[in-house]
């Protein structure tokens, strides 16, 4: 009768364990990077003062100050990726606190503050978005 050797069968449960980590972790990942929470076919704007501008990975991050109903909130928009946005020049400078900006979102479905990015209109007319061509 002729035997595995041990090496195979360290390779072969190896192997089973690298697969099925992979088949429950990537659901979980995928869904992290998921921009599905948010209502793409409702956008929002917003005017308001840029708060801080968070170039990182694996989300940018656009917090503003705004006014609703007479009082300031403040609101965490969700970008793309840093390689995403310098595709389309963006860069770490781009928002600076203080800044004037009317920003169009693409607001959380459950009605909670925040969404993600479209698009933004700096003071002096300059159309920022993540897309080709301004929406």
């Amino acid at each position: 009768m002729e035997r595995f050797p041990v090496n195979s069968w360290r390779r072969a449960l190896c192997g089973a364990a690298a697969l099925a980590t992979v088949v429950v972790i990537a659901p979980g990942a995928s869904a992290h990077h998921s921009f599905a929470m948010f209502d793409k076919g409702h956008p929002v704007q917003l005017e308001g003062a840029v708060k801080s501008w968070e170039f990182t990975n694996p989300h940018s991050w656009l917090v503003m100050m705004v006014m609703k109903d007479g009082r300031p909130m403040q609101v965490s928009v969700e970008g793309a990726s840093v390689d995403t946005l310098i595709r389309q020049g963006f860069g770490p400078h781009t928002f600076v606190p203080g800044e004037k900006l009317n920003v169009t979102i693409s607001p959380l479905k459950n009605g909670g503050v925040g969404g993600a990015f479209v698009k933004a209109i700096k003071a002096d007319g300059t159309i920022l978005t993540e897309s080709p061509t301004p929406n």
